[in-house]
C-alpha cells in the first residue's frame, strides 16, 4: 500500500509542478464542418490525459459529449459553447470515470445531463466522495461542485433538429457500461473510452471485451470519423492501432514481472503516445498482477 501511494504522490506532484508554473492550454479540432452541423472536439493536453470533449453544434442548440477531468478544462469547453451563441440542450456523460464528468460542474451548473441508468446511479452514489478525494489531491484544477446527471438515457434512436442520433449501450470494455453515441449523417461514431487516440490506454484487467468491442466498431463500415474518449478524433485506422495496443499489453503482461519492466516495454514500443501517468494510476490502484514490486 505504501508503494501504491507513493506512486499516486508522484503522479500528483508531476501534474502540480505543470500547473504552477502555466497549466498547458487544450486543443480545439472541428472534426466535422458541414451546413446543418458541425462538431468541435477540446482535447486536453497529453500530460493533462488528453480527455476530450464534443461540442455538436446544430441550428438551434448544442449537445455537449463529456466533461472534463480538470476544471480549467472545462472552463475551456464553456469558452467554446459561449462563442457559439446556441442553448445546450443536452449534456451527456458517456460513463462513470471521474475523467469524463468531475470538471465540469462549475462551468456548467445547469445543463441538462444525460447518462445511462447505471452510470447515473453510480455517479449519484460516489461522484461526491470522488471529487472531495480528488480536490484534496489536485487542488484548485479540481471543481468545487458536481453537476449530477438528472435524466436517463434508453439505447434507441432519437431525431434531434432533424438529426439521427443513435445511442447504444456498451457493456465491458474500459469500463463495463458506456454510452455510445452515433451520428449516421456526418459518418460520426462517439466511442468514448472504447478508442484512444496515441494515448495510453487505461488497463485495469483483462481486455477481451475492449477488443470485443472495439471490433464492433471495425465491424460497422459506414463510421469514418472516431471521435474517442482520449485523443484526437481520427478516422477508422484508430480502431486497429488500439487493437495492436491490447495485445501488445496482453503479451507483455504475460512476459513481465515487475511493474517498472512492464512501463518500460510500454513507453518504448509507443514512445510518441500521450497519457502516461495513466499507466502510473492504473499499475498503482487497478490492475492486478502478482507483481515483483508491489
Amino acid at each position: 500500500m505504501k508503494t501504491k501511494m507513493l506512486m499516486l504522490v508522484l503522479v500528483v506532484m508531476s501534474i502540480t509542478n505543470i500547473t504552477a508554473q502555466q497549466l498547458p492550454k487544450a486543443n480545439v479540432v472541428l472534426a466535422v464542418n458541414t451546413r446543418d452541423i458541425k462538431i468541435f472536439t477540446l482535447v486536453a493536453p497529453p500530460e493533462m490525459f488528453s480527455n476530450t470533449t464534443h461540442v455538436i453544434e446544430l441550428p438551434n442548440e448544442l449537445i455537449v459529449v463529456d466533461g472534463q477531468f480538470f476544471a480549467p478544462y472545462a472552463q475551456q469547453v464553456k469558452a467554446l459553447t459561449d462563442s457559439l451563441k446556441k442553448p445546450i440542450t443536452r449534456f451527456y456523460i458517456s460513463h462513470d470515470h471521474p475523467d469524463h464528468y468531475l470538471g465540469f460542474g462549475d462551468a456548467f451548473p445547469d445543463a441538462p445531463v444525460y447518462a445511462l441508468r447505471e452510470t447515473k446511479e453510480k455517479i449519484e452514489k460516489e461522484g461526491k466522495s470522488t471529487l472531495e478525494q480528488r480536490q484534496k489531491q489536485f487542488g484548485i484544477i479540481i471543481a468545487n461542485s458536481l453537476n449530477i446527471p438528472t435524466h436517463i438515457q434508453e439505447p434507441g434512436e432519437q431525431t434531434i433538429e432533424g438529426v439521427k442520433f443513435i445511442f447504444e449501450k456498451s457493456l465491458h470494455n474500459e469500463d463495463e457500461v458506456s454510452l455510445v453515441i452515433k451520428v449516421p449523417a456526418v459518418n460520426v461514431y462517439i466511442a468514448q473510452d472504447i478508442v484512444y487516440n496515441k494515448t495510453h490506454l487505461f488497463i485495469s484487467g483483462d481486455t477481451g471485451g475492449w477488443k470485443k468491442a472495439l471490433k464492433k466498431i471495425e465491424s460497422e463500415k459506414h463510421y469514418s470519423i472516431i471521435l474517442p474518449g482520449h485523443g484526437n478524433p481520427g478516422n477508422r485506422s484508430i480502431i486497429a492501432e488500439d487493437l495492436k495496443y491490447l495485445d501488445f499489453v496482453d503479451k507483455t503482461l504475460a512476459n513481465t514481472t515487475t511493474k517498472d519492466e512492464y512501463k518500460a516495454k510500454l513507453l518504448a514500443a509507443y514512445p510518441q503516445y500521450g497519457g502516461i501517468h495513466l499507466i502510473d494510476i492504473y499499475l498503482a490502484y487497478y490492475l492486478k498482477k502478482d507483481w515483483i514490486n508491489k
